[in-house]
């Protein structure tokens, strides 16, 4: 909960019995909060402390999980895209650890919240029977949990964040498209807006946040360069040439826009490609893949043509670890001179 603010209070110190308070007008009542010290010096300080918090939330006084995810969720959703998430993780969370404290979460805590979230399974309004939850759902719920805390901390309301405790991280994901397997894919895209969703994603490697984003004005046809624009918190985006392929497929769809988006349909923006994207793939016979395995598929295809590790990391936004860790075993070259070194024996 704010503290309470007019439409344009006038905040002043005040002197009461010795004590020092912050008064204000609120309408034609005035209002008065006490500072708790009788030091002219330490109340100035405090003044101006309240002054830079009024637009803060109030630290309750004994914060459960319940609140700070609460706070936690208000604070973020008109900051990031994918709040939606956020709200699904915060639900599961409040569901089994919303009326414990902080202190509350020790190491046996978290690894029994991991065990019923397994049993719980996953339920879709589509499904009628629950289907197993895997670790990486469990791991992005720890995630946001420990952000909320964080956040916390760093609102005062709670002094130390505890140690979280989440399950093995799963194996990564190795799917990615052979280059028949995307041509089967953009053959059963029958519907213009997936068709060149698909082509941006195989030919830029931008995340599928980034596609749906992308405006007309971010699509330089004379320099031959899209610029994604800025991404959200470690998602990275970056600034990538276009093939003749995805140009020529950009520059019929300009002529028939609608709105601002590069990927529009009937006249609208597109919030999720996720269900017509899974149709494609189930008429093309590919199975386990999703739109981000088209960010997958062209980070694989630049490594297996030789690009250099430091080049691809730049064109996908993302860390050169990062890069040779999931991908340099695809590279021609990777550890072929840990391998020469051998050769002797």
């Amino acid at each position: 909960m704010a503290r309470p603010r007019s439409t344009d209070p006038s905040y002043s110190l005040a002197e009461r019995n010795g004590r020092f308070y912050v008064q204000w007008w609120d309408g034609k009542e005035k209002r008065r909060i006490s500072l708790g010290t009788a030091d002219r010096e330490e109340a100035k300080r405090k003044l101006r402390q309240f002054m830079a918090g009024l637009d803060s939330p109030l630290p309750p006084e004994s914060p459960t999980v319940r609140m700070i995810l609460a706070g936690y969720v208000e604070d973020r959703r008109p900051r990031v895209r994918s709040i939606a998430s956020i709200e699904y993780a915060s639900a599961a969370l409040v569901s089994h650890l919303g009326d414990l404290k902080p202190e509350h979460l020790t190491r046996q805590v978290c690894r029994k919240y991991a065990d019923q979230r397994r049993e719980e399974g996953a339920r879709t309004p589509s499904r009628k029977t629950k289907r197993p939850l895997s670790n990486g759902t469990i791991i992005r719920e720890i995630v946001t949990l420990r952000a909320a805390l964080r956040w916390a901390v760093s609102e005062k309301w709670i002094s130390e964040a505890p140690q979280i405790e989440a399950p093995p991280a799963p194996p990564a994901r190795e799917r990615w498209l052979t280059r028949e397997e995307a041509k089967r894919l953009l053959a059963e895209a029958k519907t213009p807006h997936v068709h060149l969703f698909i082509l941006i994603g195989l030919y830029t490697g931008a995340r599928t946040g980034a596609i749906l984003d992308l405006k007309w004005d971010r699509v330089d046809f004379v320099s031959g360069i899209i610029n994604f624009g800025a991404g959200e918190s470690n998602k990275r985006r970056s600034i990538v040439p276009m093939v003749p392929q995805l140009k020529e497929a950009l520059q019929g769809a300009v002529q028939i826009r609608c709105t601002d988006y590069v990927v529009e349909f009937n006249g609208k923006k597109i919030a999720s490609v996720r269900h017509a994207f899974r149709d494609c793939t189930v008429a093309a016979g590919l199975k386990n893949v999703t739109p981000h395995t088209l960010r997958h598929t062209c980070a694989t295809w630049m490594v297996m043509s030789g690009v250099p590790f430091e080049m691809v990391a730049k064109f996908l936004g993302n860390s050169l670890d990062m890069i040779e860790r999931v991908y340099g075993h695809h590279s021609p070259e990777w550890l072929k001179h840990a391998a020469h070194a051998l050769s002797g024996l």
